[in-house]
């Protein structure tokens, strides 16, 4: 016992001596965090956030008595999760709300020098042929030596910077040093129960508090925390010399801060352009590829398996988005919850000689929204749904841009061959997949929602719509690829023909996209074998000028016959109220149209969660859940459910505080724009 007392007394004089420091306002957190940044969240002023969330008809839901069971065991899990992936520094926000006295900000960094790339590269390039001179090789062998040294010194400056990891959390303190103390005395003692040896260490000329942890058995490194309150800053952070370089900026300027960004600077000049003088409570950053790498290594040692899809989206072209930035404000007044994003995705510099004409390379051409102004729903959506999306996508061409991204996951140029035996295989459907199918395609989809009763995992109707320039050629083409599936059954309904697929006993191959179970973004893609089918029975058919498939037969069937005015979407009271909403928030001349009613849309995970069932969700948000849920060693086996819903409320008494909510989306020059809003539930 006298060991640890003395230690977290040392670490407390160290504290306080930081605590004595102080010479003048903190600084605001993008000029402090590298430009390395890869995941970054930051609150201007905290109590206005909470008084704002309270505000909202969210926040009121989350304090009701009836759902505290499921809130305080949600925040375990997920505190648990935090450690288990080694990304927590050992302070909760709640824990901020007696010491913050400005800005609050956490980051995930990739502590990566570019500038250290070319300089091994040739290096390595001089020492190969070096070699290879030595060894009187002829002069092609000699150029091929240096051309191989390049590409592995490449590989392994990749692999480098793929394991760089670093979070830090920065809170001003300004006005509330003593209670900062006591925090950073508590965060010293729940470090030490936890198994940490404290110490000491000099940090760019800085006492720091640092604690290290016992090294995990799959970890290359013992995890270390470091803390200290420099000039009214709070710093906690992983990583040393993360934190020695944001001491350095306190002193001097840096040009290569979060702030020198772009796409960081495009959605700041956005988002002030939208919100105007009224200022968000919450802004947030992510660089795509670069937060999944940092997920990654902060998951060190997880065994994977098939396809590195994070690699393939890189050597397909989705690089081009660069950055994806984004604003929330709380109880504007019209608004339970407005937010504002920016995906930043400039088009490709073409170099001299390059005659492409499209935005982006390889498969990331596929990323062609235009915008119109005629979104609204089509005639035939019913009133009574959950969610409906509307989008338009350049889908014949995104079909034939996918042939490289195809290629790479089967690791064998197979597009092609593919495509050919489905026209002559005389076994197969004989179908021309461009003059029969994709030519005919138009440029807009739709998506709907909804549910059947009583609540089941199936029960979740899920129908996707896609626009046909000629209908009847598109129905024959159906026709052709069904007739001899012995999996499809012909049904008949007013004149449609309807195809419905029936596949209870069929597992398929299913894309699992892994970063969902760490919490913050794509971490990991793997290729799973033997799970079921993401919609294990379906249906499809042409009708009103669309092409259709269902996870229910039945959902098809009930779209088939024409609706009256008054049981259309677009007569809805809601829907009008939310498109209203969006129209005062810039919406027009989009690609993307998002309404849903969020308490039909979160029922059926709901009462699956009430009956300790929602493991077994087959709904889009089950499935989310179900993944950012799962633990490592799950292995694709059906997990338990670990939140003890069974006190949960009855759902109409959760559903008064569900409003309707919707967003749009615009294609700019240099990505995209998405705006949106949840509304107030109206009550009868």
């Amino acid at each position: 016992m006298a060991r640890p007392l003395l230690g977290i007394l040392a670490i407390t004089s160290v504290l306080t001596i930081c605590l004595t420091t102080r010479t003048e306002a903190a600084k605001p957190s993008h000029v402090l965090l590298p430009a390395t940044t890869k995941g970054y969240v930051s609150v201007a002023d905290l109590e206005q956030l909470i008084e704002q969330w309270d505000q909202t008809q969210l926040g009121k839901l989350m304090k009701d008595p009836t759902m505290q069971p499921f809130v305080e065991d949600l925040k375990r899990q997920i505190k648990a999760r935090l450690s288990k992936s080694g990304a927590s520094l050992g302070i909760s926000w709640e824990e901020l709300k007696t010491v913050y006295g400005g800005e609050v900000s956490a980051a995930l960094i990739q502590p990566w020098d570019p500038s250290v790339e070319q300089p091994r590269i040739d290096a390595a390039v001089a020492g190969a042929e070096a070699e290879a001179k030595k060894a009187k090789k002829q002069a092609d062998e000699i150029v091929a030596a240096g051309k191989k040294a390049a590409k592995l010194e490449r590989k392994a400056l990749d692999a480098e910077r793929r394991k760089q990891r670093a979070s830090v959390m920065l809170v001003d303190v300004t006005g509330h040093l003593d209670a900062a103390q006591e925090l950073l005395a508590k965060v010293a003692k729940n470090q030490v129960e936890k198994g940490a040896t404290q110490g000491v260490a000099e940090v760019a000329g800085q006492q720091v508090a640092v604690f290290t942890f016992p090294k995990p058995e799959r970890d290359t490194q013992a995890r270390q925390a470091f803390y200290l309150i420099h000039k009214d800053e709070l710093i906690a952070s992983d990583n040393a010399d993360v934190l020695a370089k944001i001491l350095g900026r306190f002193a001097a300027d840096d040009p290569n801060t979060l702030q020198s960004v772009e796409a960081y600077q495009r959605v700041m000049a956005g988002a002030d352009e939208s919100f105007g003088e009224q200022a968000p409570g919450l802004r947030w950053f992510v660089e795509p590829f670069g937060i999944a790498e940092v997920l990654r290594a902060y998951n060190t040692g997880r065994e994977r398996r098939g396809t590195d899809f994070l690699r393939v989206l890189r050597n397909q072209g989705f690089t081009a988005v660069q950055g994806i930035d984004g604003f929330i404000a709380l109880s504007t007044g019209e608004h339970d919850i407005r937010q504002f994003t920016r995906i930043y995705a400039p088009p490709v510099i073409r170099k001299p000689g390059d005659l492409a004409k499209t935005k982006y390379d390889l498969a990331a051409r596929m990323l062609e929204f235009p915008n119109t102004e005629e979104l609204a729903p089509q005639r035939w959506v019913p009133r009574g749904l959950a969610t409906h999306l509307t989008f338009n996508w350049k889908m014949s061409d995104a079909f034939w841009h996918a042939e490289s991204l195809v290629n790479e996951i089967a690791g064998d140029d197979v597009f092609d061959g593919v495509i050919e035996n489905i026209e002559l295989d005389p076994h197969g459907p004989q179908i021309n997949i461009k003059t029969e199918l994709t030519d005919l395609l138009g440029e807009r989809a739709t998506l709907v929602t909804d549910y059947h009763l009583p609540i089941t995992p199936q029960s979740e109707r899920l129908l996707v719509a896609i626009e046909v320039t000629d209908p009847a050629t598109v129905m024959r083409t159906v026709n052709k690829a069904m007739e001899n599936d012995p999996a499809a059954k012909k049904r008949e309904h007013n004149g449609h023909v309807i195809w419905e697929l029936v596949n209870d006993q069929t597992e398929v191959a299913e894309i699992q996209i892994e970063g969902f179970d760490s919490g913050f973004g794509f971490e990991d893609v793997e290729e799973v074998e033997e799970e079921e089918a993401f919609i294990p029975n379906g249906a499809v058919t042409v009708a009103h000028g669309q092409l259709m498939f269902s996870s229910h037969v039945d959902y098809i069937v009930d779209v088939l016959d024409s609706l009256p005015a008054e049981e259309q979407l677009a007569t809805a009271a809601d829907y009008q109220a939310v498109m209203q909403a969006l129209n005062k928030l810039g919406a027009g001349n989009d690609s993307f149209k998002l309404f849903t009613r969020t308490d039909e849309a979160y029922r059926t995970t709901y009462e699956l969660m009430r009956e300790g069932k929602m493991p077994e969700s087959e709904s889009l948000l089950g499935r989310l859940l179900n993944r950012v849920l799962a633990d490592d060693e799950d292995d694709g086996e059906l997990r338990k459910q670990e939140i003890d819903a069974s006190s949960l409320p009855e759902f109409d008494v959760v559903r008064r505080y569900l409003g309707p909510a919707g967003m749009y989306v615009r294609t700019v020059d240099d990505g995209w724009i998405i705006s949106g809003c949840l509304l107030t539930k109206q009550m009868p």
